[in-house]
């Protein structure tokens, strides 16, 4: 009795023969990404951002634990986000966005809005399908906010020792941060690729099995 050996050879050229059915799928998968992005509008993400510190001279380091002085530090700067999430600020940002005939929901807002602090660099980010609204909205966003951190200092509710700098308005975005054309029918074209490749190997793996020598 005698074994079939597997021949990598053999099989590759098996692949090989199955060439267009990988061609296929990788077609297959860029049609798809395409229809995608005409179902699935392309969104912009305008940011604006902030300079946020410490001011050591007013920090109140006496009868603070050392190992709590940096913990202080984070809750104090933390103030930023408290500010621009508060719900004082997003009911004035939807008011005065309104008054430039833009209608969103508080909803909106929160949902498509990133706040992510970087060191000393607080960004503020919102996505839109509208490259222009994207900055309308994260502009009116962040001088708002801004207004409101200054306007915490001085009642108290934010300590005095934070320093927060003005806002550094946002560009027009202009290239989309997701469902970009060029990106989904590359995505979608790989992915027709390894599925392509994956069939044409299950289609072309020999099967196990002896074969009696016939004497």
């Amino acid at each position: 009795m005698i074994s079939n050996e597997f021949s990598p050879l053999e099989y590759f050229n098996k692949l090989i023969g199955l060439w267009w059915l990988i061609a296929l799928a990788t077609f297959l998968g860029g049609v798809f990404g395409f229809i995608f992005h005409q179902v699935k509008s392309p969104e912009y993400e305008a940011t604006a951002a902030y300079i946020v510190t410490i001011d050591l001279n007013r920090f109140p380091f006496q009868g603070v634990r050392e190992d709590l002085i940096q913990y202080n530090e984070d809750m104090a700067v933390n103030i930023t986000q408290d500010a621009l999430l508060s719900r004082e600020v997003r009911d004035t940002v939807i008011n005065k966005l309104k008054e430039t005939g833009i209608s969103i929901t508080p909803e909106d807002l929160i949902n498509n809005s990133t706040i992510e602090r970087k060191q000393e660099i607080w960004e503020l980010r919102y996505r839109s399908q509208d490259p222009q609204q994207a900055k309308v909205i994260v502009d009116t966003w962040a001088k708002l906010g801004y207004a409101a951190m200054l306007s915490w200092q001085q009642s108290g509710k934010a300590p005095d020792y934070v320093t927060f700098n003005p806002p550094a308005i946002a560009d027009i975005p202009l290239h989309p941060i997701v469902y970009d054309r060029n990106k989904l029918i590359f995505a979608g074209a790989l992915i027709g690729f390894i599925v392509g490749t994956i069939t044409a190997s299950l289609i072309s793996r020999p099967t196990k099995k002896s074969v009696q020598e016939t004497q």
